[in-house]
């Protein structure tokens, strides 16, 4: 294996490697077994027949809600192409989160390699034990994880309050993005930066060398906060990092791009 390979190596085996013992604490993820993805069409099977999608980070088990307060879910999935993260509420059959469609819209790109970190936010008080599963997918293949959140406070205290929304001012938490993306040199990228506040909160952009993001013919912030890299260069590779603030505070997301050269690119 060359230097180039072995870079890549390290990169993708190894973020999921780092985190993989915690697939085997906490049991309650489950992927879609194999029966299941037999049945799937045979041309959709060569279609996607490289595909695979991992847990990079499962959510916890069970959270507790203390009076007052949101509760923040977090989940991380790598994957071949470009995983998406949905959140279904309550209990599901598999069979129905095997056909439920996604609600992350999600750019196709069959060289890319990703791994996506999602945050669920329960944001009003609840009033009973609830079940919140990430749901990870690429192509035909799907992980699953759940948490159930469990209130920390006497039902008598909450019937003004339970399952409504918290109307206090919320300083911006980046609830959607990527920590590592990889693909092919000349590739169109999108960078997502999905944001929950009140009020809205402006996104920036950040370059490894620190500097403001500026838009040009290759990169462009869109009105929801993604960043879209056209035609990505070897240049392009390091740290990017999308900044959200509002009048209550701030937060902030990485991102690693790594191009990957092509064969005849190669010395």
């Amino acid at each position: 294996m060359n230097v180039h390979g072995l870079i890549i190596a390290l990169l993708v085996f190894g973020a999921v490697a780092v985190h993989s013992r915690a697939i085997d604490d906490v049991d309650n993820s489950i992927e879609a077994n194999s029966e299941q993805q037999q049945q799937q069409p045979q041309s959709r099977q060569n279609r996607f027949e490289q595909d695979w999608i991992k847990f990079t980070k499962p959510p916890p088990s069970k959270v507790f809600q203390s009076l007052g307060s949101p509760v923040e879910i977090v989940c991380e999935v790598m994957g071949s192409q470009i995983p998406t993260i949905s959140w279904v509420v309550g209990n599901l059959p598999l069979s129905e989160l095997d056909s439920m469609e996604s609600n992350v819209i999600s750019e196709s790109s069959p060289s890319a390699i990703v791994r996506v970190r999602s945050v669920h936010i329960v944001d009003h008080m609840l009033s009973e034990p609830r079940t919140y599963t990430c749901v990870g997918r690429t192509g035909p293949k799907t992980v699953y994880a759940s948490t159930t959140v469990y209130p920390q406070s006497d039902l008598k205290d909450l019937v003004q309050v339970r399952d409504k929304p918290f109307a206090t001012a919320l300083k911006p938490k980046i609830i959607y993005n990527e920590k590592l993306h990889l693909d092919l040199v000349g590739s169109n990228i999108m960078l997502p930066c999905k944001v929950h506040s009140r009020p809205r909160a402006e996104v920036f952009w950040m370059n490894g060398e620190g500097k403001l993001i500026e838009q040009n013919h290759r990169y462009k912030i869109l009105p929801n906060g993604d960043l879209l890299i056209s035609d990505i260069k070897w240049e392009d590779m390091g740290g990017y990092k999308c900044i959200a603030r509002n009048i209550h505070g701030k937060d902030t997301a990485d991102t690693f791009i790594y191009p990957v050269l092509r064969e005849e690119s190669k010395p």
